[in-house]
């Protein structure tokens, strides 16, 4: 009945005029395009003014940036070629901007005329050494895509081919990609067909070694292919001399859309346009080029593609680094498959390429006769996305992909990095937008936690492992897919929180720097080409509704670069003009007045949708997930306007300062954004109004803990040797003697607000929470997982006091445990036989492990709730129960310690039995009991006791241990807090009820953070006759009390042991005990 009323009411305001959608209001979007324009231009035209013809510019100094000659330095060398990249890159963009930007329109025809001026003749001839993968997706593809824009195969306004003061345009682009990407084919000429990595754009060498000899035209081997590596020396850096052919699969696999376009513009050249060719020839003979073979772009970069595809797992993954020379895949960066960085773009191109070629295919050659269909590209992407699905896809704690073992499919890394954020665009593209949608949730919320994406994130740990973003584009790439299939204005107010966030944090004189630190706020002196190449174009994209390319039908793409490219078919130019005007005729109309961007505007129907009133994204059921799953709740719901940082407690009661503001420049006109929400924090995008949630939407139950399994190799055994069992049942655990095929699953938990992870199965044995898992220490110590080592122990601060004490409370009635219930099956008696012949043992034993799987489920369920890790007491001869305790305890520091205690307990030997034996397993025998230990020296007869008891206070440390007796018997002091005050005491008799028998696990124990570590500032002197001691006495102070003085006072036997913990990449396995 409301809606029906809504309904109504806005049908009537539609009518009187008011915008009957609770949408963005077309002057908003307006004013967000411009400033989607502005950030382009701010930053271009300071390159082209300040910078122009380096590389890149540097937005704070505003110098220009170009590389240099330390050949480590691949951050730089790899990119940076010298060949003006920024104003190459930015071709496309300005031809998008030009449909609206008169002053965009003039900026690209200068640019091609500055960039054809400064490379005509003599081509791209540097000495630069630059990686293929990246002069492909930005100089070859930003040629190719400029030179489209120019002669109208792309919407340009204009005549097409003409500049706006007349210039006439001769293909000089085109001619300027054919030589780039000639100068890169020595990278080809691998046997495996995967390109080198890198290669000279001047003598074409590739790995430090001179190119093939090219007997069809002539050339001989470069000498001067260590010239760049002679230059190195001059600079006082170390030469590669043993440079590496490690290439990865985005940088081997994603060239088939600029090289294949390239090979179809040269046909069309050399087939419409011979006679220039032949003026090209005789007047430029210092440019590459291969007009004797326009295919071998197409080909090389196909073949490039499929020797990746052809490398893939039996499980359909596709892993990171591969060697070009060897075709085998990397010991470490090789086994890891993932959405992100070294793969990302061979999916991008598998989809892509199937969508560019359908409208052309490959034609058959004599140096190519089978040639890949369309569909196969398809086929690849289709069996890559059911493999990430099955294996990489994780949706608990929220929507993201996981990197996994290319061979096992087990996960293998727990972080999500930015480059992945391409991924809900690509599946847009491919038809899958429900996926898209809850993933791009993931990425969002994401980027209002640190307003950016840093480069690498844990979920997990709710942690950073790599904290910059340089103004990558993919997540504004995904936004802009993801509104042009949905049309919810969600996605708008995303890419106004991405434009805000950029303009509040990384502006610069003369550009946009990325972040150094998406925590801090600092901001890097350099500004990447596609950070406007792509990031402000898809910005741009996002907020032009009208834009051609939105509303033609020309099957284009974008690349990986954000080039936009469409696969000519033989068009003359003058057949491309008319399909611009016929293009140009469909995008004309202006928008009407109170047009909004939501889908169906008009309500004429009183059945009223989510998504026709507000936006159906902000009204999920499952909005709130990711939100939760990157700690959104730990930022404050207002943000302060004037301080540049802001501190807050982290989620582990830290405080952490994060840099929301880049104020500091006065010159910044955007400094003064405010990055919150209308409403409060818990809503994202900050930019979200309130107004765009249903009102009746609510979020679901937020998804369970955060499980993963990890499988390990079988190690192989002799012939004839019986390997022992993996492991085997122990009292309150399971010991693991060998890892070899080994299942273990984890769950991730917090514990005392921390992270921790818990075994929760090994194989099929389901591991309680009263139990551990024990495993020797030089297992955990020499393994290494996929190549790493993700397993790590360490030695906790403190130690163990063990001690054993008797309670008249009986002991608690056990529950039942896996043991146990499998004990009550033996009993039973079963014969079995067929056709006549008693089955074997090993029948018999798999009869009763299936008996028991059927047996054990009603166990568990039946059996109450234990406390975690609780054992049970065992009863002496008099009734009493014996109770084992371990007590955190702290070393004392100073220069009167004793830095190595007496350990007398071996955990493994103690662990290896796991009874409530008596005190023959704890070597001191017997306490002394001091009280204070203050007022004077303890009595002779302390010395033949081997353990001293103290209560803490009255007086120092040093104090009580002057007053000890100097002997060798005396092993140990022990020092009791009883100061209420402190959590330790507090903490401890909350979970550990001594008075009252126990009760409480033995492997537990106090956290050392809540102990201090007593201070012996003094050395230890003997106070009865003034001498200092020269064998000092181990002090360590334990918390609890009363309870726990008068227990350990009454101890049948005490001892001391070294603890040690497992992390498993850097979290702690809590249940996961290391023997010694």
């Amino acid at each position: 009945m409301k809606l029906d009323v809504l309904s109504n009411t806005l049908v009537l305001l539609g009518i009187i005029g008011i915008p009957p959608c609770l949408c963005m209001s077309e002057s908003h979007i307006t004013n967000l395009r411009h400033e989607a324009m502005e950030m382009f231009h701010h930053g271009f035209e300071s390159y082209m003014n300040f910078a122009y013809p380096a590389d890149e510019i540097r937005p704070l100094s505003c110098i220009a940036l170009d590389r240099d000659h330390e050949p480590n330095n691949s951050g730089m060398t790899d990119v940076l070629g010298n060949y003006s990249l920024t104003a190459i890159d930015s071709l496309s963009a300005l031809g998008i901007l030009s449909i609206s930007s008169p002053r965009s329109y003039t900026w690209f025809w200068e640019t091609v005329q500055r960039v054809s001026r400064t490379y005509w003749g003599h081509g791209f001839d540097r000495d630069s050494k630059v990686q293929v993968f990246e002069t492909v997706i930005r100089g070859v593809g930003g040629l190719i895509s400029g030179h489209q824009f120019a002669v109208g195969m792309l919407p340009i306004p204009g005549k097409p081919g003409y500049s706006h003061k007349g210039w006439k345009y001769n293909d000089e682009l085109l001619h300027l990609a054919h030589d780039l990407a000639t100068r890169l084919l020595p990278a080809f000429t691998t046997d495996t067909g995967l390109p080198y990595p890198r290669v000279n754009l001047r003598y074409g060498c590739v790995n430090v070694r001179p190119p093939p000899v090219d007997t069809e035209h002539g050339e001989k081997p470069a000498d001067k292919c260590r010239k760049d590596e002679e230059e190195a020396e001059k600079a006082g850096f170390k030469p590669l001399r043993n440079e590496r052919t490690e290439t990865c699969a985005a940088g081997a696999g994603s060239l088939t859309l600029e090289l294949t376009t390239l090979t179809r513009l040269l046909q069309n050249y050399k087939t419409n346009f011979p006679e220039r060719v032949e003026i090209f020839l005789r007047t430029t003979p210092h440019m590459k080029h291969r007009w004797d073979d326009v295919e071998i772009f197409e080909r090389v970069s196909q073949q490039a593609f499929w020797a990746v595809w052809e490398r893939r797992s039996s499980l359909d993954l596709v892993g990171g680094g591969l060697d070009a020379v060897t075709g085998a895949w990397e010991p470490q960066s090789g086994s890891l498959a993932g959405i992100g960085a070294s793969t990302d773009s061979f999916f991008e191109y598998a989809m892509k390429t199937y969508i560019l070629l359908s409208s052309s295919p490959t034609v058959p050659d004599a140096k190519n006769p089978n040639p890949r269909l369309p569909h196969e590209y398809l086929d690849v992407f289709e069996t890559s996305v059911a493999a990430i699905n099955k294996y990489m896809l994780v949706e608990s704690p929220a929507f993201f992909y996981q990197g996994v073992h290319m061979a096992t499919g087990e996960p293998m890394v727990q972080w999500v990095d930015s480059l992945s954020a391409f991924w809900p665009g690509l599946l847009v593209l491919a038809g899958d937008v429900a996926t898209a949608e809850r993933a791009c949730l993931f990425y969002t919320a994401l980027w209002q936690r640190y307003q950016a994406l840093p480069e690498r994130y844990v979920p997990a740990k709710q942690s950073i492992q790599l904290n910059w973003w340089p103004g990558r584009p993919e997540f504004a790439e995904s936004v802009y897919h993801l509104y042009r299939a949905t049309k919810d204005v969600w996605y708008l107010r995303v890419g106004e929180m991405i434009l805000r966030d950029i303009q509040r944090r990384c502006w610069g004189r003369c550009g946009w720097g990325g972040l150094e630190d998406v925590k801090s706020g600092k901001v890097s002196d350099r500004m990447e080409s596609f950070l406007l190449s792509e990031t402000a174009a898809y910005l741009y994209l996002l907020f032009d509704e009208a834009h051609p390319l939105h509303r033609g039908d020309i099957p284009w793409v974008f690349t990986t670069e954000g080039h936009p490219i469409v696969m000519p078919k033989g068009r003359t130019r003058e057949q491309n003009e008319l399909l611009w005007r016929q293009t140009r005729s469909k995008t004309d109309r202006k928008p009407r007045k109170n047009e909004e961007t939501c889908e169906n505007v008009k309500v004429s129907h009183p059945n009223v949708k989510v998504g026709e009133l507000f936006s159906r994204t902000a009204s999920r059921t499952d909005t709130f997930h990711p939100y939760n799953a990157v700690g959104l709740h730990l930022l404050p719901d207002n943000v302060p306007r004037a301080p540049t940082t802001l501190v807050f407690l982290n989620r582990e009661n830290i405080p952490e300062e994060f840099g929301y503001f880049n104020d500091k420049d006065e010159e910044n006109p955007y400094r003064y954004i405010t990055p919150y929400s209308p409403t409060n924090g818990s809503f994202y995008p900050w930019t979200l109004p309130p107004q765009l949630i249903e009102p009746s939407s609510y979020c679901a139950k937020l998804p369970g803990e955060n499980k993963i399994d990890l499988v390990f190799s079988v190690i192989p055994v002799k012939i004839g040797e019986i390997p022992p069992p993996s492991w085997i049942d122990i009292k309150g655990g399971v010991l693991i003697n060998s890892l070899s095929g080994l299942r273990i699953g984890f769950s991730r938990e917090l514990v005392e607000g921390r992270i921790e992870y818990f075994i929760t199965k090994i194989g099929d044995r389901l591991i309680r929470q009263d139990e551990v898992v024990v495993i020797e220490k030089i297992n955990i110590d020499s393994l290494q997982v996929d190549g790493q080592a993700r397993f790590r122990t360490s030695k906790d601060e403190g130690y163990e006091v063990i001690f054993d004490f008797e309670t008249e409370q009986k002991p608690p009635t056990p529950t039942p445990t896996p043991t146990t219930a499998k004990e009550g099956l033996k009993d039973k008696k079963v014969e079995i036989k067929m056709d006549g012949k008693d089955l074997d043992g090993d029948i018999l034993k798999r009869v009763e492990e299936i008996l028991w799987d059927s047996f054990k489920n009603q166990i568990y369920e039946k059996a109450p709730p234990a406390p975690r890790r609780t054992l049970t007491p065992k009863l002496t001869s008099k009734g009493k129960a014996v109770i084992r305790r371990h007590l955190h305890a702290i070393l004392s520091s100073g220069i009167g310690a004793q830095e190595v205690p007496p350990l007398t307990l071996k955990t493994h030997a103690f662990l290896k039995s796991m009874k409530y034996t008596p005190s023959p397993t704890l070597p001191w025998r017997s306490v002394y009991v001091a009280g204070l230990g203050c007022d004077y020296p303890l009595p002779s007869i302390a010395a033949t006791y081997p353990i001293i008891l103290f209560k803490r206070g009255k007086c120092p440390f040093s104090q009580k241990m002057n007053n000890l007796p100097t002997s060798s018997g005396i092993k140990l002091a022990i020092v009791v807090n009883f100061d209420d005050t402190v959590v330790s005491h507090k903490l401890y008799e909350e979970v550990v009820d001594l008075d009252n028998g126990g009760g409480v696990n033995d492997w537990a124990g106090l956290r050392d953070d809540y102990l201090i570590r007593p201070l012996l500032d003094k050395y230890q002197i003997d106070s009865r006759n003034g001498q200092r001691r020269k064998n000092p006495i181990p002090l360590v102070f334990v918390g609890g009390g009363e309870a726990t003085y008068a227990a350990l006072g009454e101890a049948r036997g005490v001892g001391l042991r070294e603890r040690w913990k497992v992390s498993l990449d850097g979290i702690v396995v809590g249940n996961f005990v290391p023997v010694v």
